[in-house]
């Protein structure tokens, strides 16, 4: 097992789905590998994309 699947294991299926979605959007990491890695189905991405796209706006809106 990698240490980021047993690493990630121990997070909620939410923070992993977060995780998943930041690297989907920084690195040009094949899919299947980012959802391997974090343990996580596409259903989970889906689920927790909106509440990921929430924090990205707060985000941005600090920065500036």
């Amino acid at each position: 097992m990698s240490a980021a699947v047993s690493t990630s294991s121990s997070l909620s299926r939410q923070h992993r789905a977060w995780i998943a979605l930041y690297s989907l959007q920084i690195a040009s990491s094949k899919r299947n590998e980012v959802l391997e890695q974090n343990n996580i189905t596409e259903s989970d991405l889906t689920e927790y994309q909106e509440s990921w796209f929430k924090m990205q706006v707060r985000r941005n809106m600090i920065e500036e």
